[in-house]
């Protein structure tokens, strides 16, 4: 076995298809189907099954492309440890983060820049359930994600939960709401019933909107729900937009302009709250410099969340 036959094993497996494997690598669909075939033979086992259009990849085959990754990441990672090794800490992060956790992210990019100004940082902004597809392939380094991950093979480093307030345009902030407003006042939740509402909901439905709908539910609570997005930015640009409704979304990510012209409502303290999370592949190699902004991003968030179980960082490569 080399490592040319486990790039491409892991390109066809990605792709789903040989075909498509074949164009991303640059080559001809039969020698990139030999190639499997020899694989396959080498190891006296079937990787993927092949019938008509059906095709599969075989439960040795998922292991073979675990490790594939593993492999394949030390081998990558080989220039970078020796480039660091004569320059310091150097080279690409890759990070990814919902839009729910972007203020804490972005803050410890500008961190980590003045700390290691040699290393370069690829930010990928997407769904949780997305980003821990692109944790399991390696895609990205580590994330700033929410809870809850029920994937034994992440390593997860739950952060302070973060409290959702209720943005409401002026045009609709009557005297219940604008009450809450003031500080250590909280809404009643039952105004809330039969209003129109735009809230956070990731692709899988899970998490802090289930939660949330099963709150309503106990309190016997029907908004009008109108929108619901994985983007906690479009609910917010819908409103700035003209939209008549009310959104629901974590303090944190709340930008100054909206603080200005809207109404910002605290919810009860026993409303469901978002629950951010750091998260990386458990005892996945990482190169230098990756290792450095996860040890870096660990130190950072403590410093606010001193309940945080900071991992070592030989516990990241």
């Amino acid at each position: 076995m080399n490592f040319t036959k486990l790039l491409y094993f892991k390109t066809i497996v990605e792709q789903g298809q040989i075909s498509r494997a074949a164009r991303v690598l640059h080559m001809s669909q039969p020698p990139l189907s030999q190639r499997l075939k020899e694989l396959e033979e080498e190891l006296n086992v079937t990787l993927i099954e092949r019938s008509g259009a059906n095709w599969a990849v075989t439960s040795e085959g998922k292991a073979l492309y675990q490790r594939a990754l593993d492999i394949l990441d030390l081998v990558n990672g080989i220039p970078d440890e020796i480039q660091a090794s004569r320059l310091g800490v150097e080279g690409l992060v890759t990070i990814g983060c919902t839009t729910l956790s972007i203020t804490l992210l972005t803050e410890f990019i500008l961190h980590l820049n003045k700390l290691h100004p040699r290393v370069r940082t690829r930010l990928l902004i997407d769904d949780s359930t997305v980003l821990k597809h692109k944790l399991l392939e390696h895609a990205i380094d580590f994330c700033v994600t929410i809870l809850p991950y029920t994937e034994t093979r992440l390593h997860l480093a739950p952060l302070k939960p973060t409290p959702s307030m209720l943005v409401v345009p002026p045009s609709m902030a009557e005297p219940p709401f604008t009450k809450a407003s003031t500080p250590g006042a909280e809404l009643d939740i039952r105004e809330l019933h039969d209003k129109p509402l735009v809230i956070f909901r990731r692709f899988d439905g899970g998490g802090t909107y289930m939660k949330t709908m099963d709150f309503f539910h106990e309190y016997e609570v029907k908004p009008r729900i109108i929108m619901d997005s994985p983007d906690g930015r479009i609910l917010l640009d819908m409103l700035e937009q003209g939209l008549e409704a009310m959104a629901m979304v974590p303090g944190s990510e709340i930008p100054e302009h909206i603080r200005k012209n809207f109404v910002l409502c605290n919810l009860p303290d026993f409303f469901p709250k978002v629950h951010p999370c750091l998260a990386r592949v458990d005892n996945r190699y990482l190169p230098r410099a990756s290792r450095t902004a996860w040890k870096e991003l660990c130190a950072f968030v403590s410093r606010t969340d001193p309940g945080l179980e900071v991992p070592s960082p030989e516990s990241a490569g």
